[in-house]
């Protein structure tokens, strides 16, 4: 949250959505590479715990030599989950189901990969074949979703999610290859999914409100995320490793069912009152200040007093005063 907003701070309206997706990319590009760092040597001892401690050292290092200002205090904003329902329903019920999905697959995909038998280079590109396939589908995914209706697409990826779902669970496929060409079907579905359905709620949101219903998307999403693994994690020690996929089917064929009935039931947004599809990190990884990032300066200024002083404004006063 510190990263995110002294970046926010730092970078003007013209050019945010630039550093967000430059931010993006490092964020996924590190998390893909400190997974794929288990194949450099034995898990069993105590080299990577030295590593990543190092990795925290080198961390400080930026903080410590530089010399721009500290940011402002975080924005706040009230939640308000009754509005976000009425808002949209299948925003709050879709960010859940995902949530239960997700954070199965993001917490327990490790182990289902050890209890099958891979090796651990093939563990480590079991977690992060997912992840880059998920940012490689934000494009094409985020196209479709601004040309047709935004829940035609969210129960397209959904279907595509059920089926790899389906194929974990018949196949029962154990070789590396099949296990991860699986896994990347997986992860292109259900990592799209989130900014699909963030943007389906901006899209009823009123002006202003943007951040108070992503960060209300982020609450109910971290709901999800507590009931998933728990769920999946008592399942797999009940029923075997398989359970994972049976818990994440659940979770898409809930979600594909709501979003099919909502799809008959209420109006589509004309293409004219939609927002601007904006792609974003893998939810579990995100946090509120990430949606702040997002935002257009109109609504950051709303949050700020008018006499508000800027931090340099702040760095040149007196300490004394």
């Amino acid at each position: 949250m510190i990263v995110e907003s002294w970046l926010n701070e730092r970078t003007e309206a013209s050019s945010r959505g630039r550093v967000f997706g430059i931010y993006t990319m490092v964020n996924l590009a590190a998390t893909t590479a400190g997974q794929m760092v288990l194949t450099l040597g034995d898990a069993s001892g105590f080299f990577f715990f030295v590593l990543a401690a190092m990795v925290y050292c080198l961390a400080l290092l930026p903080t410590a030599i530089s010399a721009t200002t500290t940011p402002r205090p975080l924005t706040k904003v009230s939640l308000n989950l009754r509005g976000l329902w009425k808002n949209s329903p299948i925003a709050v019920f879709a960010v859940l189901m995902v949530g239960v999905s997700n954070a199965s697959f993001g917490t327990l995909a490790a182990v289902y990969a050890a209890r099958i038998g891979l090796t651990l280079g093939h563990i480590a590109l079991f977690a992060s074949i997912p992840i880059l396939a998920g940012a490689a589908m934000q494009i094409p995914v985020g196209i479709a979703s601004d040309r047709l209706d935004r829940r035609k697409v969210l129960i397209g990826i959904t279907g595509l999610a059920l089926v790899s779902d389906a194929l974990f669970l018949v196949s029962g496929a154990t070789t590396p290859a099949g296990v991860l060409s699986l896994s990347a079907l997986f992860g292109a579905t259900v990592f799209a999914m989130y900014p699909v359905i963030v943007a389906h709620a901006n899209d009823h949101a009123e002006p202003g409100t943007y951040i108070q219903v992503s960060g209300g998307l982020l609450l109910v999403f971290g709901i999800g995320s507590i009931i998933g693994p728990t769920v999946a994690g008592m399942s797999m020690t009940a029923f075997g490793a398989l359970s994972l996929f049976a818990v994440t089917g659940a979770a898409h064929i809930l979600l594909f069912a709501f979003a099919t009935y909502r799809l008959r039931n209420a109006p589509a947004v004309s293409s004219e009152n939609k927002v601007a599809f904006q792609s974003k990190p893998m939810a579990r990884a995100s946090t509120p200040e990430t949606v702040a990032l997002g935002a257009d300066q109109a609504e950051l200024d709303a949050d700020q007093p008018e006499d508000a002083p800027l931090p340099m404004e702040l760095a040149q006063q007196d300490p004394r005063e």
